[in-house]
């Protein structure tokens, strides 16, 4: 899911044909995607199924995806044989939705292998619903620093297009020197970093 309209973007470029429209749909389309890998986690809200480690005596899971909307089920399967795992009840964990945290109400495994220490690799399934938004018209009015963070960065990438590793430009006469390749623009940084996820090693 795009986090801008290239309508958006065109507007802050005066930009008033269609020109360069597929131009301007791939550099929304990179941000992005680049946007995702900076904050860690998708845009699209949608269902998802994933595995995490935990340890012995971990009582909490942080969820790679959030804003959480819906969890479907969780599942503890230290063989790994979810199909065949009762799913946890519902009255036995409680989801901060903003953080995508869960809480247990009991300590999900004692022990694996033999060890109070050894992570349990993907030893828990999440079936749930989570990310920014369902489309980009809600991200735009839901989430509008990233929404305006993905305009600013698309107007820089249209900027750099010729000269994307850094370059001299010679323009009436006069050069302007990049001395590094294009990277997020630092308002695109402020705005973006406080929906930056946390990793946590427990189960990153």
């Amino acid at each position: 899911m795009d986090a801008t309209t290239i309508a958006r973007v065109k507007a802050l470029l005066d930009i008033t044909s269609s020109t360069h429209d597929t131009v301007l749909t791939s550099i929304v389309a990179s941000v992005s995607k680049r946007f995702e890998s900076y904050l860690d986690r998708k845009l699209l809200a949608e269902a998802r199924t994933q595995e995490y480690n935990i340890r012995p005596r971990q009582n909490k899971l942080f969820l790679r995806e959030y804003p959480v909307s819906a969890i479907a089920s969780i599942k503890i399967a230290l063989d790994w044989d979810y199909a065949s795992a009762i799913a946890v009840s519902a009255s036995d964990y409680h989801v901060t939705s903003d953080t995508g945290t869960v809480h247990f109400t009991f300590n999900p495994i004692t022990s694996y292998g033999g060890s109070n220490y050894a992570y349990a690799p993907d030893a828990i399934q999440v079936v749930y619903t989570a990310g920014f938004a369902t489309s980009t018209a809600n991200l735009i009015t839901n989430y509008p620093d990233i929404a305006m963070a993905a305009d600013l960065q698309s107007v820089a990438m249209w900027r750099r297009r010729d000269t994307p590793q850094g370059n001299s430009i010679s323009v009436g006469g006069s050069s302007i020197s990049y001395e590094n390749p294009l990277d997020l623009v630092p308002d695109v940084i402020h705005a973006l970093s406080p929906h930056r996820r946390l990793r946590f090693a427990a189960n990153g």
